[in-house]
């Protein structure tokens, strides 16, 4: 039992990034925390059935990272320990961006690559390893439980599927916190109590992706650990990237915006590449050994659940992680957005503390509020560029201040392949290191619409070095 402790018990739904971090945060201030997940415990090797989009590359910002070591110390070294790649965001990953390859410099950022199991199952560990957490698998939530005034939450209703008769459960607590993900089921249980459901958008790129796992090849030689080719709005609706991860192999996704999905027959796939604006993906894959089959995945639009904005709220339960926002997972700010939620959260819960006594009375106002601003610039980084493909389902149109802005963002991505310094403030915000307004700083401005020197496109060396096989 924590010491420092003023609360009784916690309950989080779903053990995602969004639910382990919550949990964590949770632990400095309750005597007892149970996670309730309807998944076994995860695998360092295995994909987890109850994330969809886990068997597809993941990418975990450099201010995610940041934010998981310091809830988790040592996390970053575990990962290592168990196969993870450190790769420099400036000459070791490989960016097509807007018709070019990147020039080469040394970045002040330097990223973690590895799969999403080995991740979540480093994170696994440490949480469980708190003697006040405890996580309870294999379980079916089946909703809320309030008190007599239906005011307050006293617990959730869950069935444990390893039980004998598997009978309907109470689990009692003072908070409950859904992080179940894009299949929440928050919405419905508010309305069963009679409370309002919350409104929501939706901003649809019909994007999809089809990935599959292939062995990193033995005549490896290039100097790039990763390439990303950026599909870009409005005409090139097609991208791919390929991630190292653990075991010497490559995590390889083709994306495909507008309806335009990535096949996942064999031949569609390699036709796809073939297609790609940049050849080297091709010569990169063509005599690469495949080690699974190519698993398509189209759940990616955003939405948006504006719990903010509700009239009244349950006291004692607050919603999460993509329960309340859901990005389309090209941006990669997903496991980020997520660990700077719980950070608020934790915030939320210091400043509840600080009024002294045992309530939680305002705490689900508060923090909802508090995760709207924390989700703000996320939700506007996706959604403003994905209402720019013609084909976008959703949203509203934008405003000519908008369209400037957009126009200015085009101009950055232009120059970003040629100049370090725009491609370094750019990475910066991709990683959410920085807001975006820090693109309009003047020295950023500077280097954006200086004259810019000639320079020979760059080509990233292909696998073979010079084009021939690595010979012993």
């Amino acid at each position: 039992m924590n010491s420092a402790s003023v609360y009784t018990h916690a309950i989080v739904i779903g053990s995602s990034i969004a639910g382990m971090t919550a949990a964590r945060v949770l632990s400095d201030h309750f005597a007892q925390v149970t996670v309730i997940e309807r998944d076994v415990a995860p695998d360092p090797v295995a994909f987890r059935k109850g994330a969809p989009q886990t068997r597809h590359p993941h990418a975990l910002l450099a201010k995610g990272e940041e934010i998981l070591n310091g809830m988790f110390p040592g996390l970053t070294a575990e990962l290592y320990a168990g196969g993870a790649i450190a790769a420099n965001f400036g000459n070791e990953l490989g960016f097509y961006i807007s018709g070019d390859w990147c020039q080469p410099y040394v970045s002040a950022i330097t990223t973690t690559l590895c799969s999403r199991p080995l991740l979540e199952s480093a994170i696994y560990r440490k949480l469980t390893a708190l003697p006040n957490v405890t996580i309870l698998h294999d379980q079916e939530m089946l909703g809320l439980c309030l008190d007599g005034k239906k005011e307050h939450v006293t617990g959730v209703r869950l069935r444990d599927h390893n039980s004998p008769d598997k009978a309907e459960q109470e689990l009692h607590a003072t908070l409950v916190v859904d992080a179940s993900g894009r299949s929440s089921h928050a919405p419905q249980w508010l309305e069963e109590w009679g409370y309002t459901q919350p409104a929501e958008t939706t901003v649809n790129a019909r994007v999809g992706y089809t990935t599959r796992i292939y062995r990193k090849p033995s005549y490896y030689t290039s100097d790039w650990k990763a390439l990303y080719i950026m599909a870009m709005a409005p005409h090139t609706p097609r991208g791919a990237v390929i991630l190292p991860m653990e075991g010497d192999r490559w995590h390889v996704s083709l994306v495909g915006v507008g309806g335009d999905y990535p096949p996942t027959d064999e031949a569609g796939f390699m036709d796809f590449v073939r297609s790609l604006p940049s050849p080297i993906f091709y010569e990169a894959l063509k005599d690469a050994e495949p080690l699974t089959a190519a698993y398509g995945y189209r759940q990616a639009e955003n939405r948006m659940r504006y719990y903010e904005k509700l009239p009244r709220y349950i006291e004692g339960f607050v919603v999460t992680g993509d329960a309340v926002y859901a990005f389309n997972p090209i941006y990669g700010q997903g496991m980020s957005t997520a660990s700077i939620a719980s950070q608020t959260l934790d915030a939320c819960l210091k400043e509840q503390r600080s009024r002294g006594g045992q309530s939680l009375d305002g705490l689900a106002r508060r923090f909802q509020k508090e995760l709207a601003g924390v989700t703000a610039g996320p939700w506007a980084m996706a959604t403003g560029q994905d209402i720019r493909w013609p084909t976008t389902e959703g949203g509203a149109q934008p405003d000519p201040v908008t369209r400037l802005v957009q126009g200015y963002l085009d101009k950055v991505l232009s120059v970003a392949p040629h100049n370090p310094a725009v491609a370094e403030a750019f990475f910066h915000v991709q990683n959410m290191l920085k807001g975006p307004e820090s693109l309009f700083h003047p020295k950023v401005l500077w280097q954006v619409f200086k004259p810019q020197a000639s320079q020979p496109a760059f080509q990233p060396a292909p696998v073979r070095g010079l084009g021939q096989p690595v010979t012993a």
